[in-house]
C-alpha cells in the first residue's frame, strides 16, 4: 500500500451510502487481516468479525458516538486475548485495515463502546476474546455542500462553500520534542525536512484520528531514537487512549518504512528518565528510525 498517500488523505466518513458491501469485498477483507494486516505484537491472538448492515440493531445503545449508532452497510470488529498492549495492538490493526478499505474505494469511521461483553452478546459472538476496536464501513455518500456565512459588516459577507468536515490535528511543533519535553531547539535539524524519514513520519502521525481529536500523546527525538509519550487528558477515558496510541504508532511506522524502504519495530522499553516528563506524562513506546 502507499501508506503515506493513503494517511494524507485519510478522513473519517460521515455517512454512507446503501450500497452493500459484496461478498467478495468481504472475502478479500477477511483474506488481507489473515494474510497481510500489520500486527504490532503477532503474538497476542486476536479475530476479526465482519457484519451487515443489520448488525446495527445489536449496536445500538451499547456503541456509538454518545451512545448514538451510526447506521452503516457493514461493521467491522477486532477482537483480542486480555494482555498487556492487548488494545493498543488491536487498534494498530484496526487502522491498517481502516488504510485498506481506502485503497479499496471504502470509507470508515470508528465507532466508541462502552460494553463489551453486551457487545458480543447482541450479536452472538461466542468467543472468549474481548471487543478492542470497531468501525463503520462502506460506500461513503457524499456530502451536500454547506455555506458558511462569515459576516463583517453589513456590507462584507465572506461565503465559504465547505464539503466536508475538517477536525483540527496538531502540528509536528506542537507535539515533537528534541531531547527533552519542551524542548523545541535543533528540532529542525534533527526532523529534518519534506520528504526526509521523520518529517514525513511525524507528520503521518500528525494526521491521527483520536477521540474527540484531542490526540493526547506525542514525541521525544534524540537522535534517531524516538520515544512516544501518553498525555493526561480529561476527555479521553483509557480505553480511548490506547486505541489511539496504537493508530498513531501505525501511521508513524507505516511511514517510516515506506520512506527508508525497510521495516522498523516500535518496543515497548520506553524509559522516562532524562526526558523531564510533566508530571502524569507516561512513556509509552520507541522506536528507532
Amino acid at each position: 500500500m502507499d501508506y503515506i498517500s493513503l494517511i494524507q488523505n485519510r478522513k473519517s466518513a460521515r455517512g454512507f451510502t446503501d450500497e452493500i458491501v459484496t461478498d467478495a469485498q468481504f472475502k478479500e477483507i477477511r483474506t488481507y487481516f489473515e494474510t497481510k494486516c500489520k500486527r504490532l505484537f503477532p503474538e497476542i491472538r486476536t479475530e476479526l468479525a465482519l457484519f451487515s448492515h443489520t448488525a446495527r440493531r445489536g449496536l445500538i445503545n451499547a456503541a456509538g458516538y454518545e451512545m448514538n449508532m451510526i447506521g452503516a452497510p457493514a461493521y467491522m470488529l477486532i477482537l483480542t486475548e486480555k494482555k498487556e498492549g492487548a488494545i493498543i495492538n488491536a487498534t494498530y490493526m484496526m487502522e491498517d485495515m481502516v488504510l485498506r478499505l481506502m485503497e479499496m474505494g471504502l470509507g470508515s469511521c470508528y465507532i466508541t463502546f462502552a460494553n463489551g461483553d453486551h457487545i458480543k452478546g447482541t450479536l452472538e459472538l461466542d468467543t472468549d476474546l474481548e471487543v478492542a476496536a470497531i468501525i463503520a464501513f462502506g460506500q461513503e455518500a457524499r456530502l451536500a455542500k454547506r455555506i458558511r456565512f462569515n459576516f463583517k459588516t453589513m456590507a462584507k459577507i465572506g461565503i465559504k462553500e465547505k464539503r466536508h468536515y475538517f477536525d483540527p490535528k496538531k502540528k509536528i511543533e506542537d507535539m515533537v520534542f528534541a531531547n527533552t519535553w519542551g524542548n523545541a531547539v535543533d528540532l529542525d535539524e534533527q526532523v529534518g525536512f519534506y520528504d526526509d524519514i521523520l518529517w514525513e513520519s511525524f507528520y503521518a502521525a500528525s494526521l491521527s484520528p483520536s477521540y474527540l481529536n484531542r490526540q493526547p500523546y506525542g514525541f521525544v527525538l534524540n537522535g534517531g531514537k524516538v520515544t512516544l509519550v501518553s498525555i493526561p487528558d480529561e476527555f479521553t477515558d483509557p480505553i480511548s487512549e490506547e486505541q489511539g496510541l496504537g493508530i498513531v504508532m501505525l501511521h508513524f511506522e507505516a511511514a517510516a518504512e515506506q520512506q527508508a524502504g525497510h521495516p522498523f519495530q516500535w518496543t515497548m522499553d520506553a524509559d522516562a528518565e532524562g526526558l523531564a516528563l510533566p508530571e502524569g506524562y507516561k512513556a509509552i513506546a520507541t522506536i528507532t528510525v
